[in-house]
């Protein structure tokens, strides 16, 4: 039986989790961004799974791919090489949004349309590798504002994690990994599809 915690980049992230996951750990990373070497976030993301000790089974990282010239996929292997370098041995899951978490957001475009009262009624073509926040800004009314822990959190609780896992590749990577931790969240993701 899995007992997981969770690291995230940030409030954000924390909030969502705190909804889905309301009796697991969130520590909050505070060391991302496009300028953040993935060294330095390797380093962090091994002194938090050490301060929370053996207790936990998997530690669940999300990180965000930023404007990273490396693919999602590319920043996941990297960073779980340089966190096993720091001597980390623990069961780890991790997720790499392509770009932010506004682009899983993204990724289910019509529960966007509906709570954002978008000015656009186009679909998005593509949600993956854009800047999903800047986006989501320049699509809404009223000057675009856009607080990543209110709207943001709400339109993450409501997506379809359906759609957004046939939708999002990145998405469909970091909840195929968690698969094995039996997500109720993200059933709907596999339901039909063999074990």
């Amino acid at each position: 039986m899995s007992n997981p915690a969770f690291i995230v980049d940030g409030h954000q992230e924390q909030k969502i989790i705190q909804q889905i996951c309301p009796n697991s750990p969130v520590r909050m990373l505070n060391c991302n961004g496009k300028d953040v070497a993935l060294p330095a976030a390797a380093e962090r993301i091994a002194s938090l799974i050490r301060l929370m000790g053996n207790k936990y089974y998997p530690y669940i990282i999300v990180f965000d791919r930023e404007s990273r010239v490396a693919s999602a996929s590319q920043i996941k292997e990297s960073l779980e090489k340089l966190i096993r370098s720091e001597g980390i041995s623990d069961d780890l899951v991790i997720g790499v949004p392509d770009r932010m978490i506004e682009n899983w957001i993204l990724a289910d475009w019509d529960n966007v349309k509906s709570k954002g009262k978008l000015k656009s009624s186009k679909i998005l073509p593509i949600c993956e590798g854009r800047n999903g926040k800047g986006l989501i800004k320049r699509l809404l009314p009223n000057d675009g504002k856009y607080q990543e822990t209110i709207q943001g959190v709400d339109w993450f609780l409501g997506i379809n994690v359906k759609i957004a896992f046939e939708k999002s590749p990145s998405f469909r990577e970091f909840s195929g990994t968690l698969r094995k931790v039996g997500c109720k969240w993200l059933r709907p993701c596999f339901e039909g599809i063999m074990n």
